[in-house]
């Protein structure tokens, strides 16, 4: 009997996992054919000297794409800005997403309006919501200033960046911590306020353990997306060389600079970047989990 119960269950989880994976199979097919299949077919271009994608010239030059990206200082310096960008943006975007959650998390109609309000620029593009913003550096936060936009100052770019690329992300970061807040139980709380810990002492032994796993899935996220930004930097920053990413760098040398084996090379060099950093952060921040 117990044989044929861990069997039964076993069959059981298959069909669970079966069904599954038939709902993931179009996403997973889709992200095959658009993502995984091109990249993989670039990676010997990357040791190559084509030079335009029009080309049929590919001559194989081993690792010499790969040297003179390392000691390019224009690919270096798109390299800090990206770096630069994303931590930040990976910082505002967490802590404002964090502090509205701790704000609006318990259910009122208010905070249902504030929710969608706060929630409606991530339904925004970004290109629109670049736009947006370039408008009210100019018209809005220049004329009660009397600054410059920081759009067209060089030190600067990369913060005016953060801001739009923070305003645009934030309420999504908000959603995952409130639907992690609401998973905590009172009880946690009421034993603490009897034990006669404070408010901070019960957000920082208590909320801050508890909602690890929604700090994983948004810096996770949020890293991943801040690499490769590319259409923030072409709408706002097009003409500045501090604000000129990775990804940038990337589109114009295959497709402005006809130097298409050099701009694979540095696409793949950004893809590992970004692997190895998400998967360090993952395994990291899910060390930090804890059981609720």
């Amino acid at each position: 009997m117990p044989q044929l119960k861990a069997r039964t269950i076993s069959k059981q989880s298959i069909r669970i996992h079966a069904g599954n994976m038939l709902f993931l199979l179009p996403t997973i097919l889709l992200f095959t054919v658009v993502v995984l299949i091109p990249f993989f077919q670039g990676i010997p271009y990357s040791f190559t000297n084509w030079k335009s994608i029009i080309s049929t010239n590919r001559a194989f030059n081993g690792l010499n794409n790969y040297r003179y990206l390392l000691t390019n200082k224009f690919f270096l310096q798109s390299i800090g800005t990206t770096f630069k960008f994303t931590f930040l943006y990976c910082l505002s975007g967490n802590l404002v997403g964090l502090g509205l959650a701790l704000l609006i998390h318990r259910s009122s109609w208010f905070n249902n309006i504030a929710r969608t309000v706060f929630f409606l620029p991530f339904t925004v593009s970004v290109t629109a919501g670049a736009i947006v913003w370039s408008y009210v550096y100019t018209d809005v936060y220049s004329k009660l200033t009397g600054l410059v936009s920081p759009l067209g100052m060089p030190g600067q770019v990369v913060y005016g960046m953060v801001v739009i690329a923070a305003w645009r992300d934030l309420g999504y970061t908000m959603l995952i911590y409130i639907a992690a807040l609401q998973t905590i139980s009172k009880d946690y709380y009421e034993a603490a306020t009897v034990d006669g810990a404070s408010v901070l002492r019960q957000f920082t032994h208590i909320t801050l353990p508890l909602i690890v796993p929604a700090f994983t899935t948004n810096i996770t996220l949020l890293l991943a997306w801040g690499l490769r930004t590319f259409d923030l930097p072409m709408a706002v920053a097009r003409n500045v060389q501090e604000g000129q990413f990775t990804a940038v760098y990337i589109y114009d040398s295959i497709f402005s600079n006809a130097k298409a084996g050099l701009g694979q090379a540095s696409a793949i060099i950004l893809t590992v970047i970004l692997i190895v950093l998400t998967q360090f952060v993952t395994r990291f921040l899910r060390g930090l989990e804890v059981e609720s």
